[in-house]
């Protein structure tokens, strides 16, 4: 079965937008906060079921398409005073989110740098003192030289062609996730 024929089994599709829909029923507006959270309802973190709910789905769907967030509620539930604060707070929480991914991105950048930078200096000071000396002690701290040189040389590239690929698709999916439209469907 091909992808595409997957997503449209498994999530619906607005052809229009071209849009996959991400459904939640639920029975109270609250029920998308989380309870320990004292804070003001526009500040509010999302409930962590809710919220590894919407990134799992997200993540079923290829980042190359859209999302939208369908949530169902009973019409006697509805308060569009109420859906703003909700999209308020949802958006505030994938905010928070990309921004973390942002900072750990910067934390990112400057390994990648101190690894380059360390790797090419114990390489240099290991090659520029090649040679047998004949004291072990001084031939062990020269192949430890060595080795420190090339193990922040992997770490270097490890960081930049895996961990700072897995840190963009994160930050794409979040980034999708508070761009991601939130429609209200209210039910009898």
């Amino acid at each position: 079965m091909s992808k595409k024929k997957f997503f449209h089994k498994l999530y619906k599709f607005h052809e229009k937008s071209k849009t996959y829909l991400i459904e939640v029923s639920l029975d109270d507006y609250d029920e998308i906060y989380d309870d320990w959270d004292p804070s003001p309802f526009k500040k509010r973190d999302i409930e962590p079921e809710f919220n590894d709910f919407i990134v799992n789905s997200s993540e079923d769907i290829p980042l190359n398409f859209k999302i939208g967030i369908v949530l169902y509620l009973p019409s006697s539930k509805k308060d569009e005073k109420k859906e703003a604060t909700l999209i308020s707070a949802y958006q505030n929480y994938y905010d928070y989110v990309i921004e973390k991914l942002n900072r750990s991105k910067s934390t990112l950048n400057g390994k990648i740098i101190f690894n380059l930078l360390f790797s090419m200096s114990l390489l240099f000071i290991g090659y520029g003192s090649s040679g047998d000396d004949g004291n072990i002690f001084i031939n062990v701290f020269k192949e430890g030289i060595f080795i420190g040189g090339w193990v922040f040389l992997w770490d270097f590239f490890t960081t930049i062609f895996f961990t700072k690929r897995e840190l963009r698709n994160q930050y794409k999916l979040y980034k999708r996730l508070y761009n991601a439209d939130i429609n209200f469907i209210y039910l009898d």
